[in-house]
């Protein structure tokens, strides 16, 4: 972006909108969109029993604290639909989360993984069916969206997903056999999204960031040198014009 049109345009928070220039374009993206969302809490109760090292005659156990939360397996396990508002369901899933117990037994640090499996019910929710449908060459029913995010894609093409902050607390531990009782307690976040198209307006693409200063082997001396080979500034291909814009130049002239 040229500086002669305002402030740097980068991704971020801004605290002041007004300061910016107007929208470029209108950009045409295909997206999950969320139709709406949910909030909800669960806790249970987990009793392990941790392993001693290997050398260890008569461990005395210490707990250390859970991390590593995980969403590893999402299940709608019913969806039904509102007698009296359309579009409306209410469902049941199953969520089972990992996390890592880290502890020791006196001698050495250990860790052990464990499992804590949640049944939710969401009362209501808005989670149309969505219209089109969308093919591609690899497809899955089950996929990552990230560490803390996982999706079930359901049959009329709608999206459930779950998002999850776990902790564990009230912890307590029998030193000399290992038998550690904790809580899980879990804030949910349960959302219904479609893949649609839909219309923003847009600065252009995100600016090429700039390049970071690396030592560099003695290998492709024209390829890393700078002047002889500067770094790119598109990564992407030209935008096509708005058809709209250009008959509003034809109708000034």
């Amino acid at each position: 972006m040229s500086s002669e049109r305002g402030p740097r345009i980068e991704a971020g928070q801004i605290l002041n909108p007004s300061c910016f220039p107007p929208p470029n374009e209108l950009v045409c993206i295909q997206v999950p969109k969320v139709f709406d969302q949910v909030a909800l809490r669960d806790c249970i109760t987990r009793t392990v029993v941790l392993k001693k090292g290997g050398d260890v005659c008569h461990p005395s156990f210490t707990f250390e604290g859970a991390t590593d939360f995980t969403i590893v397996e999402v299940k709608v396990i019913s969806k039904t639909d509102s007698l009296t508002k359309p579009g409306y369901k209410k469902l049941k899933l199953f969520v089972k989360i990992r996390y890592t117990i880290h502890y020791s037994d006196g001698s050495e640090q250990l860790e052990q993984v464990d499992e804590a499996a949640f049944n939710l019910t969401v009362n209501e929710i808005y989670c149309p069916n969505c219209i089109s449908q969308s093919g591609s060459a690899k497809t899955c029913d089950n996929f990552w969206d990230d560490g803390r995010k996982k999706k079930k894609r359901e049959a009329e093409g709608s999206i459930i997903k779950v998002e999850a902050l776990a902790e564990a607390f009230n912890d307590m531990l029998n030193q000399a056999t290992g038998m550690l009782t904790i809580d899980i307690g879990v804030f949910f976040i349960v959302k219904c999204e479609c893949v649609v198209q839909l219309l923003i307006p847009s600065y252009g693409y995100c600016p090429v960031p700039p390049e970071q200063n690396v030592t560099h082997s003695q290998n492709c001396k024209t390829f890393v040198d700078r002047k002889k080979t500067p770094f790119p500034t598109r990564f992407f291909p030209e935008q096509k014009w708005n058809p709209l814009d250009q008959k509003r130049e034809y109708s000034e002239d």
